[in-house]
């Protein structure tokens, strides 16, 4: 006779339970549903924190790179009765303000590397004789951190060996004579030696740097036209006319904006205030670069920084009027 063994019907339930222990640590179709819901609204909260306050740093240094400039030109004022010339003359000897200001931050030995009595750069004039500039090809290759926006770590135009800046100094209202370089109503042009006493509007009411995105690099063309990068130049040396600058039947887009700090011209180093800042219209000069209808451009939202000759940082708001932005560029217009 055979003995029938019976188990405990709970023994079954936990043996069942053993077999699918696993199950235990699954999640349902819902469950995860709901926890990636739940990731996605925590990245969508922290994300823009984040962005802002990177953005806020970069605009903390950005400020303080202009507050040393500022402490540089009054430097240079103290030890030449004026502010440095904004492009050099006479031609080709065009070095910009930033390199006579370079032993007022800490650059003379950049400085000292710099022989005024040679072009600044090997470039080509429009009649193609060739200037040779290999002897400060030293200075214009070296990287001046000062001159750098917090975003452009490398310190260069994409592609290019020379030092690039993303601060410029401004020429004037653009209004003068199509934006020329020669005799501008502004403080930093071509032979100036500007006085504080020549500023009439007040030096606080005055800018004298403000900021500019670089170009993409040699070789860059736009699909479309990219105001934040680009300049159109005009291929001869006809005055920078609202009309020539829009028409673009005449010339290219110039895609190494700001690439040589070294260079006093509208490609590097000068801007006037023509357009507001963040302009949607192009900034534009003429083959030479000594004309130009131009404004100040950054990565910051809504707005430019500017240096004004007391030393002062503001942030200039894009939707600033026109006529007071011009006004802000000239040295001896009433305010």
């Amino acid at each position: 006779m055979r003995t029938i063994i019976t188990r405990d019907p709970m023994w079954h339930f936990a043996h069942l339970r053993s077999r699918c222990r696993w199950l235990r640590y699954g999640f349902t179709v819902i469950e995860l549903l709901v926890t990636f819901t739940i990731i996605g609204i925590l990245v969508a909260l922290v994300l823009p924190a984040v962005q802002a306050a990177r953005e806020a740093s970069r605009g903390t240094s950005c400020r303080n790179n202009l507050r040393q400039i500022g402490l540089a030109m009054h430097s240079h004022h103290d030890a030449f009765s004026c502010f440095p010339p904004g492009r050099g003359a006479p031609f080709p000897f065009v070095f910009s303000a930033h390199a006579h200001l370079l032993p007022f931050i800490e650059k003379s030995e950049i400085r000292n590397s710099i022989d005024l009595s040679a072009p600044p750069t090997t470039f080509t004039l429009t009649n193609g004789t060739i200037l040779d500039g290999s002897a400060n090809q030293a200075a214009a290759f070296s990287v001046v951190s000062l001159f750098s926006c917090p975003s452009n770590a490398s310190g260069r135009v994409s592609g290019a060996q020379f030092g690039a800046t993303n601060y410029v100094a401004a020429s004037g209202s653009g209004q003068k004579n199509h934006g020329s370089l020669r005799g501008a109503d502004g403080v930093f042009f071509s032979a100036t030696r500007t006085r504080l006493r020549d500023i009439v509007d007040g030096t606080s009411h005055t800018v004298a740097f403000s900021e500019r995105t670089l170009g993409p690099g040699a070789g860059v063309v736009p699909h479309h036209p990219d105001t934040a990068r680009f300049m159109w130049e005009i291929s001869s040396r006809a005055p920078t006319t609202p009309i020539a600058c829009n028409s673009r039947a005449n010339g290219s887009w110039y895609s190494v904006r700001g690439e040589k700090w070294i260079i006093g011209n509208y490609g590097n180093t000068l801007y006037n205030h023509y357009f507001t800042p963040n302009s949607a219209d192009p900034d534009c000069m003429n083959v030479t670069q000594q004309m130009g209808l131009t404004t100040a451009r950054s990565n910051h939202p809504g707005g430019v920084m500017t240096l004004h000759c007391d030393g002062s940082v503001r942030f200039c708001d894009d939707s600033i009027d026109v006529s007071v932005w011009r006004e802000l560029a000239t040295r001896n217009t009433a305010f």
